[in-house]
């Protein structure tokens, strides 16, 4: 390593120029590795994505099988599940958008 002051040539691990005893820099680029430890696994990542959509889905076919039934226990039940469902898959796109 190269003194920026008075250019002697150092040992590669030194914190101090040998001659003129300035403090001396690693002056290479290190990668910023805080993104890649902290960076989620690709699987995690495309379940969490199955998941949010599917169960969205799920619960749009439950409550519309639902709101098909005479009952109107049935229809009501169906009727909640739709509009959580509905909501659940509005608030998961603009989280992922976020």
């Amino acid at each position: 390593m190269f003194c920026p002051k008075c250019g002697t040539n150092n040992q590669e691990n030194a914190q101090f120029c040998q001659n003129c005893g300035t403090m001396l820099t690693n002056t290479e680029i290190q990668p910023l590795n805080y993104y890649e430890a902290n960076k989620p696994s690709i699987l995690i990542v495309i379940l969490g994505y199955i998941f949010g959509i599917l169960g969205g889905l799920f619960g749009i076919f439950i409550g519309m099988y639902l709101l098909s039934k005479d009952n109107s226990s049935s229809k009501f039940h169906g009727r909640n599940i739709l509009i959580i469902a509905v909501i659940s898959m509005i608030l998961g796109l603009i989280l992922t958008l976020l």
